[in-house]
């Protein structure tokens, strides 16, 4: 599955972070930018609400071992660059994750709060991912691929293959990704914007410039 990740220029060290050392940083889910992360609503029969009371403590603590990464199933959108790249000065990193692995998936958008029917047979550990994996549907438009980790850090399996350029990007700072990017096989991208919305076009090696 390709995924990408967005960096502002004024980030630019956690994106090198990312091409050279081939991993993803994960985040407290309590610090990401949506206030009503993690929370959730439940319903139940009323002779279970004893027996509720505990799951819902457990489920609780079953979120607090997560750490999230938020990628993008896209780069093809004007909010993400302007939210997530300094307003097209920063990059898009196109990551290859696993396809097979239950720690990453789509994120699932509904309403302002998770819905979990305390009927269902799922073990805490399962009703903390359902909550994690969702997402506010306002937020839709990121198409977000998101991976749950019980540590800081989600090593990729594969080395980067692509890096894309916001046009915006400082002419310096942009001859230093380029020549990263030629030492490590990289292919570096730059985006163009026309009538049919954001394209990278191909970038040269540093001494074809």
């Amino acid at each position: 599955m390709k995924a990408y990740k967005f960096r502002p220029a004024s980030q630019i060290a956690f994106a090198f972070d990312i091409i050279i050392n081939k991993r993803l940083h994960c985040a407290d889910w309590k610090n990401l930018n949506d206030p009503m992360e993690g929370s959730f609503v439940y319903s139940y029969k009323e002779k279970e609400e004893t027996d509720v009371s505990k799951r819902v403590k457990g489920i609780s603590e079953a979120k607090r071992k997560y750490k999230i990464c938020s990628l993008s199933g896209t780069f093809d959108s004007h909010l993400l660059w302007s939210h997530y790249a300094g307003g097209f000065d920063g990059v898009a990193i196109e990551v290859d994750l696993p396809d097979d692995s239950p720690s990453i998936k789509l994120v699932d958008y509904r309403g302002v709060f998770a819905f979990l029917d305390m009927a269902d047979n799922i073990s805490e550990n399962e009703a903390a991912k359902k909550i994690l994996f969702s997402k506010y549907h306002e937020w839709q438009y990121e198409e977000e691929v998101r991976a749950l980790n019980d540590s800081e850090w989600f090593e990729l399996r594969l080395p980067i293959k692509r890096v894309i350029a916001g046009h915006r990007m400082p002419k310096a700072l942009f001859n230093v990704l380029n020549i990263t990017c030629n030492s490590l096989g990289i292919i570096l991208n730059k985006v163009g914007i026309g009538d049919e919305g954001i394209d990278a076009n191909y970038v040269a090696p540093p001494e074809h410039l």
